[in-house]
């Protein structure tokens, strides 16, 4: 039976109360359901660029938005269906909820991430070539068994689920079970075992992100520096830590999103008069409003539609972009939000 040979220590203790205490608040911590909507489709953009750049994919996160959107772009056409299958590969994992990963669950994801990508007598097939740096290709399939049995027995079940996630993903990495797609399997089964524990909030980060960013330090910790093995404690850290980094972020941002609605709650409540309600929603729904806009919406005259608008500037609800003419407009005062897009 496979059992994780790492230890303790305050570092890892400390991230893990930081990551759970940040938990806590995002799940409770009341945001529109408009703007957490915008936070998970902009997740899905950054997860689908970084989960296949670490794959070598060399598409820009720009040319994978539009994918995202549903838009074709000019692109290497192996890269693009990398992206395409990734989606199709996270809506199945959305679509198990809380269903155990088994062997079979794991040929079918790779079967989904290789689909028209590699040969056929290679989808959702252990390797049977020798991997330079990697596990015995005739001990994958046992190694893998024993993984899956430890992460849903009862070995594993006072084991933090944050923690049990890091350590799938650095074996899942060091088995490298398959030809082509180890990688992306190996991140996207830990991601789902940490959405089983993160809920909804999980569509909020991506932990895939701050791997990229490192993408050197990140294979280190999985490599091993020069002859010497991975360690898994110092991978732990390092997980944890990237981990860390990104729900407090997410932490950051739905305390300031609660807290500027609490605002504009507080001006509704004192008079804010009805057509500048409409501006708030139109630039909510829109992401923006202008003068033209705001005039044709409520059929008001430009000195009126101006004066509404800069009303709502001053109370702090409204940020305006640009100083004067055809070019300018207002969005709502979510400075924070931005550092999520």
């Amino acid at each position: 039976m496979y059992q994780p040979d790492f230890q303790y220590n305050d570092r890892i203790v400390r991230l893990l109360a930081r990551i759970h205490a940040a938990r806590e608040i995002i799940l409770n911590t009341h945001v529109p359901p408009s703007w957490e909507r915008r936070l998970q489709i902009n997740n899905l953009f950054r997860l689908a660029y970084h989960a296949t750049s670490l794959e070598e994919n060399s598409l820009s996160i720009r040319q994978v938005t539009k994918l995202v959107n549903g838009q074709d772009i000019f692109g290497d056409e192996t890269d693009k269906k990398q992206v395409l299958n990734f989606l199709e590969l996270n809506q199945y994992l959305q679509e198990m909820e809380n269903e155990e990963i088994t062997e079979d669950t794991i040929f079918t994801l790779h079967r989904i991430a290789m689909k028209d990508m590699v040969p056929e007598d290679e989808i959702g097939k252990y390797r049977t070539a020798v991997a330079e740096g990697f596990m015995e290709p005739e001990r994958v399939r046992y190694c893998i068994r024993d993984l899956l049995e430890w992460a849903y027995g009862e070995e594993s079940e006072d084991l933090l689920p944050t923690l049990k996630a890091g350590i799938v993903l650095f074996e899942l990495y060091r088995m490298h079970p398959f030809e082509k797609g180890s990688i992306t399997i190996a991140t996207i089964i830990s991601s789902y075992m940490l959405s089983q524990n993160f809920k909804e909030a999980k569509k909020l980060f991506t932990i895939e992100e701050f791997f990229n960013q490192r993408k050197r330090d990140y294979f280190e910790k999985l490599d091993g520096r020069g002859n010497s093995k991975p360690d898994i404690n110092e991978w732990l850290e390092y997980y944890l830590y990237g981990l860390a980094l990104k729900v407090s972020r997410v932490e950051n941002a739905v305390l300031n999103i609660s807290r500027d609605y609490g605002t504009i709650g507080k001006y509704i409540q004192t008079g804010l008069k009805d057509r500048q309600l409409e501006a708030i929603r139109f630039a909510r729904e829109m992401g923006r409003i202008t003068n033209k806009e705001h005039q044709k919406l409520c059929d008001l005259s430009v000195s009126t539609s101006k004066r509404d608008l800069q009303d709502l500037v001053q109370k702090k609800i409204l940020v305006q972009v640009g100083r004067t003419g055809r070019g300018t407009y207002y969005k709502l005062r979510f400075d924070h939000l931005d550092e999520l897009i």
